[in-house]
């Protein structure tokens, strides 16, 4: 059972007589590699996160160093260089785990693009967006790591520098435009979690009803259906939980929702077996919904592990398809040579 509740605010959860330089703990960087892949870690006295700049600039782990848990969900199989995704790869072929950011679309989405000469043009983005398949720049700064990626079919510059405070990881996005014309685009974090059957789902804000995206549930309707939330898997009915199916659940059970536009941007998934929580802190004017994923495989993984996933997906627009976030006017778009920047802060505690 995933229930939902109401979260405390960043501020709330910050001690009120933390100083500055009680809030500062030093982080060492570190460099390896594993199946020729190169990897970065960021360690404090409170977290340790993994970085494959080579996998899309992936965040891999994010552990907690108190307890030892791992709060992102885990590849089955280490990654290898002879089995990496290629542009325009089909994402669930190529063990979804960690955190992803997805960009300008989610959904594989057409997308009309005008030239520096005015014409226009018609051209696809892949399945999940551009950035997860294609390898990132990289370099170490102080106490910070700065991963960049150009884009392939639009010309863009897309990167995110990351660093620690104590059990904070701070992201810190900045997309740059460097044509002449401007250009729609959605992005979404899309961090895979372990999930225990018990555990809750907390927002910052009430949140009544839900837009679906997608789902293999005949019953729930037509994609763009306004669902009431909280909702129950079982019953297609609202409730005042969302169960995690069970192992007995139909194999392949898929369903995707995205909240309203959001005025608190906090959002929380505690954990049933530990109590502890991973959050996801952003501001809502720059970033608007969150997505909800959760789908049931069936069967247990080769870790014994109930084969369910679960994302919350903080979402500068929605649905997850570009195409339709820009019929639907839920994207964003930036100017010629324009630069957008936002900042998504993760939290385990």
């Amino acid at each position: 059972m995933v229930s939902f509740t109401k979260i405390p605010s960043l501020k709330e959860r910050l001690p009120i007589t933390a100083s500055p330089s009680s809030l500062m703990i030093s982080t060492t960087i570190k460099k390896y590699y594993q199946n020729d892949l190169v990897y970065l870690v960021l360690e404090n006295r409170e977290v340790i996160v993994t970085i494959s700049p080579t996998i899309g600039g992936k965040i891999l782990e994010l552990k907690r160093k108190r307890s030892g848990t791992q709060f992102l969900l885990q590849p089955e199989n280490n990654y290898s260089i002879n089995q990496l995704p290629y542009y325009g790869a089909d994402y669930n072929q190529y063990q979804p785990a960690g955190l992803d950011d997805c960009f300008p679309t989610m959904a594989a989405s057409p997308y009309s693009s005008t030239g520096s000469d005015g014409q226009q043009s018609d051209i696809h983005f892949p399945d999940h967006g551009e950035l997860w398949s294609i390898p990132w720049e990289y370099h170490v700064s102080n106490e910070s790591v700065y991963l960049s990626v150009k884009g392939v079919r639009l010309d863009y510059e897309f990167s995110k520098t990351i660093r620690l405070e104590q059990s904070t990881v701070h992201v810190n996005y900045r997309l740059i435009n460097c044509s002449t014309s401007p250009f729609s685009y959605i992005w979404v974090a899309h961090p895979f979690l372990e999930v225990q059957p018990g555990s809750k789902i907390l927002f910052g804000q009430s949140v009544n009803q839900v837009l679906l995206d997608s789902t293999t549930d005949p019953t729930l309707g037509q994609p763009g259906t306004q669902i009431a939330w909280p909702w129950s898997v079982r019953n297609n009915s609202a409730n005042s939980s969302l169960r995690v199916p069970p192992r007995d659940s139909p194999p392949n059970y898929i369903v995707k929702f995205f909240t309203e536009a959001l005025g608190v941007g906090t959002c929380s998934y505690v954990r049933a077996d530990t109590g502890e929580q991973i959050i996801f802190d952003f501001n809502p004017e720059k970033i608007p919904y969150i997505g909800i994923f959760l789908q049931h495989a069936g069967g247990s993984s080769s870790r014994g592990q109930v084969r369910s996933k679960l994302a919350l997906q903080p979402s500068i627009g929605r649905p997850g398809s570009l195409q339709q976030a820009c019929a639907r006017k839920e994207c964003r778009e930036i100017d010629a040579f324009g630069l957008e920047e936002w900042v998504l802060r993760i939290s385990v505690e």
